[in-house]
């Protein structure tokens, strides 16, 4: 468990966040900055109270899963949750039988909120500093018995950010250790760096998920994307990564980058460089996995391990031809993997390990097809899948069967 994390934004110049957009245009009238929408879905998961019984104390829910929101455990219902910030009270809201809240907030910056729970009558709280314009899914447990201050304390937090613009100037995204980054583009592009705009992302795992391209990089602007320990994974639409002009683009995790794109995985034009370096690199993309133009640069050789996934293509239509001749056999080759496998591999094994045993996500061994469909269905780092098929996500669970 970890207590509340404190994410900071760092800006140079200027950074000016619109409703799920983080952007730097170099200038501007503060005045005319407007608050933003943040908000914080919470799911009160465990709560622990002294008993009056020989039995000393009991559970109403037991933790099941650090990563990610457990829909199977039973939670704590009832409680009043209220946001406060600098001494007044901006939202509440009262927890659902499984333990669920949403608390909506306005914010023009990054703020410090007090989360006030009221357990039958007991006040506890806990502080998080909440960016303007993004999303917070949190998983809370109580404990009454603690000591006074650490009562509450945050099982797992996930942070679900807008797109990012910059123009020009600097955009530093920074996390702690163990926390990690979602941004949804909403079908636009989940970073975009124009002129001479530098932007460096540094979490423990990122995700650029409902993205047109993860990043597009023009100008001379640089966006660097760090994750020292752990994975860094892009759903597009388009291209995965793209620069152009003498922009560059820098890629970097210990574990895999994946990148799904809908048409080049990697597209440089121009002066532009994109360069990768991971553990193992998995380009899974419709058209050509890398595609470099002009004096353009694409570095794949910080990569351990290259795995493209090349996309169908139809079979040739049959032409007349005379009869058969007799010709050798040709020699036996390794059959490719079972369909199950192969989409596990390309689509799940970045979040979940290899055969489902866990990675920056939790274990899926075992997990049928109804459970994978629903957390599709359900859970925003999953919400990229959606083009699966139901024959496919069939495919996937057999392969997970234990």
């Amino acid at each position: 468990m970890i207590k509340a994390r404190r994410i900071l934004f760092i800006t140079i110049l200027c950074l000016i966040a619109g409703a799920f957009y983080i952007s730097c245009d170099g200038g501007g009238d503060n005045s005319a900055q407007n608050t933003q929408t943040t908000t914080i879905n919470g799911r009160v998961t465990n709560i622990i109270a002294s008993a009056q019984k020989e039995e000393g104390s009991f559970k109403f829910a037991k933790v099941l899963d650090l990563i990610t929101f457990i829909k199977e455990a039973k939670a704590q219902g009832g409680v009043l949750v209220t946001a406060i910030i600098d001494g007044i009270t901006v939202d509440s809201d009262v927890t659902d039988p499984e333990g669920n809240f949403t608390l909506t907030l306005e914010l023009d910056s990054a703020t410090t909120v007090l989360i006030l729970f009221d357990v039958n009558g007991e006040d506890v709280s806990i502080e998080l500093v909440a960016e303007e314009g993004s999303i917070l899914n949190i998983n809370i447990s109580i404990d009454l018995d603690a000591p006074e201050g650490d009562e509450v304390e945050i099982v797992e937090m996930e942070e679900v950010s807008g797109p990012i613009r910059c123009e020009n100037g600097t955009v530093n995204i920074i996390k702690d250790i163990n926390e990690s980054i979602v941004i949804d583009g909403g079908g636009e592009d989940c970073i975009k760096a124009e002129g001479n705009c530098t932007v460096f992302i540094d979490p423990e795992d990122v995700l650029l998920t409902n993205c047109e391209s993860c990043v597009k990089a023009e100008g001379t602007s640089v966006v660097t994307i760090v994750s020292p320990n752990g994975d860094i994974v892009c759903e597009a639409s388009e291209d995965g990564y793209k620069a152009e002009g003498d922009a560059e683009i820098v890629i970097e995790a210990t574990g895999v980058i994946d990148i799904l794109a809908g048409d080049n995985g990697l597209k440089a034009e121009g002066n532009s460089i994109i360069s990768l370096g991971a553990d193992t690199c998995v380009i899974n993309s419709l058209e050509s996995p890398i595609d470099v133009s002009g004096n353009a640069t694409i570095d794949t050789s910080g990569c351990g391990e290259i795995v493209e996934v090349p996309s169908p293509s139809p079979s040739p239509s049959p032409s007349p031809s005379p009869g058969p001749s007799p010709s050798p056999s040709p020699p036996p080759t390794d059959p490719p993997p079972p369909l199950g496998e192969a989409l596990y591999i390309s689509n799940c094994q970045s979040c979940h390990g290899v055969d489902g045993m866990g990675g920056p996500f939790s274990n899926v061994v075992g997990k049928s097809a109804g459970a994978i469909s629903d957390a599709i269905m359900n859970e925003p780092t999953m919400s990229g899948l959606s083009f699966l098929s139901a024959a496919e996500v069939n495919a996937i669970a057999a392969f997970l069967a234990p």
